[in-house]
């Protein structure tokens, strides 16, 4: 039985793994025009969701995404993996010196779905129709857009609220900051403080 488990769960590991590197080769060919992009380069020193960055929040939406699209084709429904790598890759773009664009956070939140769509279609030659529909659309419920008209565009808006709510728990890999960071920040002191403890009555 044992041995059965573990033939399953390496199994398990191997498909998680090929995904994992199926959903990279997507974003890299779909993407690459924006990932290489100075605006992609400045989203790592643009804090956003609190604890993350633009770049980080954006690079989840665009995974996440993506592998909801695997699952919708794995039902027979077709959508358009290119235009959702460039939307989810473009969407927040806007975001990019909101101190200077934006009076409030609030518009800032309202707004930068149009921001970036210009942010957008200067990376990019040939901005498909699509992908500017998918970024207009990202915020709803919230902001001024309308609902999504398309499931590309409902698959990067639920992965943008999905991964928003990831963000503040993993936070950035590069600042140190998220919920999970901090409990591992925390437990580390703890673990210290009991070993100084330990310490101190062994003298």
């Amino acid at each position: 039985m044992n041995k059965n488990i573990e033939q399953l769960n390496k199994i398990i590991k191997e498909k998680r793994e090929n995904r994992k590197e199926r959903i990279k080769a997507d974003i890299e060919l779909y993407g690459r025009e924006v990932l290489e992009s100075e605006e992609m380069k400045q989203a790592y020193d643009q804090t956003h969701h609190l604890w993350s960055t633009v770049a980080e929040h954006t690079l989840r939406v665009t995974a996440s995404s993506v592998l909801i699209c695997y699952v919708l084709r794995k039902l027979h429904i077709n959508v358009n993996i290119p235009a959702v790598v460039i939307a989810a890759l473009c969407h927040d773009l806007g975001m990019l010196d909101r101190s200077e664009k934006f009076s409030s956070d609030k518009e800032a939140r309202r707004d930068h779905a149009e921001e970036s769509v210009k942010v957008a279609h200067e990376i990019l030659d040939d901005m498909p129709e699509m992908a500017e529909k998918i970024i207009e659309t990202h915020m709803w419920p919230m902001g001024k857009s309308d609902a999504p008209n398309t499931v590309e565009g409902v698959v990067v808006s639920v992965a943008d609220k999905y991964t928003a709510v990831k963000d503040l728990v993993k936070g950035s890999d590069s600042n140190d900051t998220g919920v999970n960071n901090t409990v591992r920040r925390y437990k580390e002191k703890v673990k210290d403080a009991v070993n100084s403890m330990r310490n101190d009555t062994d003298k």
